[in-house]
């Protein structure tokens, strides 16, 4: 970032000081104009994208609302999980919710019926089980792995602890956040098959 102050340029450094134009190396100037140029024409279509996807979303719900009128339906709340496909077949739209799920405090007393029951149960047997939930338990970034300890309701084990924890493991989760997600598929002429095609300038 450069700031004038009495006539004088000076450039922003990340510790917060202040640096005079005449003291920046002409290398340095150009790393800063050649990065800040391209993050402007990053954040100008991420802006056009986010346009975009408010499109396309009104327009599918616009169709939802006209397919719906045809049996005398009114259509409300929100909508999504849905797939749409051309008429040929060749282009496909999924319309999805995708819910951001995090547990309250109630996870610690699933984790405790947990222990308690591997406890007992690895006292003279194989640890797997036990590995397998202290991997699903272990902090990431700070946070509890929500799908790690969600698989966890896949194991088909009768003890009532292990059944009351995985009840308790339902009741913790929350929904923190909900997004809507597009994915648009095209068929590959050459191949017949489905595929996904990226907006994510990672994957282009």
């Amino acid at each position: 970032m450069i700031k004038e102050i009495d006539g004088i340029k000076y450039y922003l450094k990340s510790d917060g000081s202040l640096i005079p134009e005449s003291q920046v190396k002409d290398i340095d100037k150009l790393r800063d104009q050649t990065v800040m140029e391209a993050a402007d024409k990053l954040m100008t279509l991420k802006s056009s994208m986010i346009r975009l996807k408010a499109e396309v979303v009104d327009d599918i719900n616009e169709f939802l609302a006209v397919s719906a009128e045809q049996y005398g339906v009114k259509l409300g709340g929100e909508r999504g999980n849905l797939t749409l496909t051309s008429m040929d077949g060749a282009v496909r739209i999924e319309y999805k919710n995708s819910d951001t799920i995090t547990f309250n405090e109630q996870i610690q007393v699933a984790k405790q019926l947990i222990d308690d029951y591997l406890d007992e149960l690895t006292k003279d047997s194989n640890p797997e089980l036990r590995t397998i939930v202290s991997a699903a338990f272990r902090l990431r970034q700070g946070r509890i792995d929500v799908k790690s300890v969600l698989k966890l309701r896949e194991y088909n084990i009768s003890d009532d602890r292990w059944k009351k924890a995985m009840d308790i493991i339902d009741d913790a989760k929350q929904i923190v956040s909900t997004k809507k997600c597009l994915r648009l598929y095209v068929r590959n002429k050459l191949t017949g098959a489905m595929e996904n095609q990226p907006f994510d300038l990672s994957t282009l």
